[in-house]
């Protein structure tokens, strides 16, 4: 097929009914009107001699072929976008905004250092924070969000990841005067205790993990929660503890009445690594790299982390 005779638009319309579903939503998503996207969808049809999308109950369902492209045409789009980027980048000077998803303990201990490295070498830089939710990954797919601080393991294709932070040891989070807080921790009295548990946040655990997942020990759960800076303030005004990392106990004690203690080896609890995930389409965009890089840098996982440099 000569690319001389084919109208590189319609690979934006063939996008966005990827995303879509839907040739209203994927006209607002790209500035068209509904008509306009019906028709470049029955030119794209033409071309790939494929009806590519078919109506069903649930929306405009892709066929065979359009998954086969979709692929290939969502890497060709963003390689176009990062080649028309300009040729350097210089955080200084650039006004861009990044779509951050993360969870509540990420934005408290972490964020504040970010912030502060932006107001230094990106002036101009606006972060958007939301929380991560069970369809975080389909929110990158979607490009709606430019990538997330989540706990959970390498997701794989379409996406990349690396380790921002490894947490700190876990400890016992208690109220000032709690039983717990002298004598021996023996798995007894740790058995005996009521705890505060941190839940899973959806199928795709985006989000912090249950730290009692796969734990030896018998656990009586007073309490559920899915944002973890919830706890402290119901741990000082209450009898149940919870298990946190030691960075948040330490904060947390010098603002609450709480004292934390380090946990025996009785108890097997782990936080996992808190991973940046973004699609591979933006591997190479010049301005996400550095923000990636930053990330990394301010979390300090990569003790050999050097900056790279962003132009040419």
């Amino acid at each position: 097929m000569k690319l001389a005779g084919v109208d590189l638009n319609l690979l934006v319309v063939f996008d966005a009914l990827m995303i879509e579903r839907n040739t209203t939503r994927a006209g607002e998503r790209i500035g068209m009107s509904q008509p306009a996207v019906s028709k470049a969808l029955n030119r794209l049809r033409y071309l790939c001699q494929d009806e590519l999308f078919v109506r069903s109950a649930e929306g405009m369902q892709p066929t065979p072929r359009a998954m086969e492209l979709s692929t290939p045409v969502q890497q060709a789009l963003q390689q176009i976008s990062n080649a028309l980027e300009p040729g350097e980048f210089d955080p200084k000077t650039a006004t861009r905004s990044f779509r951050l998803l993360t969870n509540d303990l990420i934005t408290r201990l972490f964020m504040p250092a970010v912030m502060a490295r932006i107001d230094e070498e990106a002036p101009n830089m606006e972060i958007h924070l939301s929380s991560i939710t069970p369809n975080t990954l389909e929110l990158l797919d979607k490009s709606e969000a430019d990538m997330a601080i989540v706990s959970m393991p390498p997701p794989g294709d379409p996406f990349e990841s690396a380790v921002v932070i490894h947490p700190s040891e876990s400890v016992l989070l208690m109220r000032e005067g709690h039983d717990l807080a002298t004598g021996d921790l023996t798995r007894e009295r740790l058995e005996d205790a009521r705890y505060i548990a941190v839940t899973l946040t959806g199928a795709n655990q985006a989000g912090y993990l249950n730290i009692f997942d796969g734990d030896a020990m018998k656990r009586k759960i007073g309490l559920s929660i899915d944002q973890i800076m919830a706890g402290p303030a119901i741990v000082a005004a209450s009898n149940l503890v919870m298990v946190v990392p030691k960075r948040l106990a330490a904060y947390q004690a010098s603002m609450q009445k709480v004292v934390y203690r380090d946990l025996p080896d009785v108890q097997h609890s782990t936080i996992p690594d808190a991973r940046l995930v973004w699609h591979k389409r933006l591997n190479n965009n010049r301005p996400h790299v550095w923000f990636r890089d930053l990330l990394i840098e301010v979390g300090g996982a990569n003790p050999r982390y050097s900056r790279r440099e962003y132009s040419g």
